[in-house]
């Protein structure tokens, strides 16, 4: 592994005004067109032999019994509560930092989003807070793995054990991350589900995939992905067209056929940060129980205001400036007007979130990230940050 550069000493960096950085880049290399082109000649664009060897591949590599392809990750957190058997007037918790589909998939069947506060340590589910969230009407957990960091799985399963709750993972940026270096995240509960946006480690475009290893589950979902048609014109249930086309799941075998090479140069790129950013206490890394239980999904960091004589956002606008693309992933859930009817929800509730939305930050990490790009993004952020500290008197 290369060492990292000294960005502090290369104020020379920035003569290079026009430079950009952005957050994230789709890595593909000749495979993914040459596949996507053979599906094109094949005439067969719809749910197919491609989509099924994508699932067996998935299901391979998670070590899990079932893998079923949808057309998104939103729709694989909806497509699994419905097979849960989550029903009108059912609660589900979710925690209040996370992107919004982990809480309004519930809505959409009728349920209420109950928000848990997060840790400042994982970025996950407060398990301590979750305990008093469960109602008699509580039916399932969704645990998000933020930022590709498992949640702290051992406590959600004892309280679901107890409380005869359903376990959905949310897995979505959390590919081949291993819950204390064991089960991959997504395969610990009763389902899990995957997103392959181009944000994400691997890429479809846009798909999802759902597993699990229970089959009365994965048949509910097969039935559900595809109208809840068990035959020709036979509708068993209520589904929709929920389907991955053959396009999607031939790029998704290219790039799930790289995954592992991907997820090391991203956890090199993590340390890379890491060791950049150790002499600079008001910046505060992403927090990890093991190098096999992340995948840096996001490289998130935090800022010590009070260390500091500017906002988050102005650290942010200042980089952007530089040429250096950030995001806040994600604000609290429960300011958001779609959740209204679903409180009441008190800021006093979410302490950890809220902190997290004031002084978090996620830097740009992804596969094809090169080494000059990175030292570039490190120079700036450290350039930004020291000229914000207050006297250290």
């Amino acid at each position: 592994m290369s060492a990292p550069s000294t960005p502090a000493a290369k104020d020379w960096l920035f003569r290079d005004v026009g430079k950009k950085v952005p957050l994230a880049r789709a890595w593909f290399d000749d495979s993914e067109p040459a596949a996507a082109a053979e599906v094109v000649r094949s005439g067969w664009l719809c749910q197919g032999p491609k989509v099924a060897e994508f699932e067996e591949q998935f299901a391979q590599t998670m070590q899990v019994k079932h893998a079923i392809a949808v057309s998104n990750g939103s729709i694989a957190l909806l497509v699994s509560l419905q097979a849960l058997g989550i029903k009108p007037g059912d609660e589900v918790i979710a925690p209040n930092m996370t992107f919004i589909s982990s809480a309004t998939a519930a809505m959409v069947l009728g349920a209420r989003p109950v928000l848990c506060d997060i840790t400042l340590t994982d970025y996950c589910l407060d398990t301590e807070r979750l305990a008093s969230l469960i109602t008699p009407r509580t039916k399932a957990i969704v645990p998000v793995h933020y930022a590709g960091q498992t949640a702290e799985m051992q406590p959600i399963l004892d309280l679901a054990q107890k409380h005869g709750l359903h376990i959905l993972e949310d897995a979505a940026e959390a590919h081949l991350a291993r819950y204390r270096d064991d089960k991959f995240s997504g395969t610990i509960g009763d389902i899990g589900i995957f997103s392959f946006t181009p944000t994400k480690p691997m890429t479809t475009g846009e798909g999802g995939m759902i597993v699990t290893d229970n089959d009365h589950l994965a048949d509910q979902c097969r039935l559900i992905r595809n109208f809840g048609d068990s035959g020709k014109f036979q509708w068993d249930l209520l589904g929709f067209n929920y389907r991955l086309n053959e396009v999607a799941a031939a790029v998704g075998i290219c790039q799930l056929g790289k995954l592992h090479k991907i997820i090391e140069m991203r956890r090199e790129k993590a340390l890379r940060y890491d060791a950049a950013f150790a002499d600079e206490d008001a910046i505060l890394v992403p927090w990890r129980r093991s190098l096999e239980d992340i995948n840096f999904q996001l490289y998130t960091v935090r800022f010590q205001l009070n260390k500091l004589d500017a906002t988050r956002d102005q650290l942010a606008d200042e980089l952007a400036e530089l040429g250096v693309a950030t995001r806040l992933y994600y604000p609290s859930l429960h300011k958001q007007r779609v959740f209204a009817e679903c409180g009441p929800f008190t800021d006093r509730d979410f302490p950890n979130s809220l902190e997290f939305e004031r002084s978090a930050l996620s830097l740009p990490i992804f596969t094809g990230l090169t080494f000059e790009e990175q030292d570039y993004v490190s120079a700036a952020l450290l350039k930004v940050v020291r000229s914000h500290r207050k006297s250290r008197t």
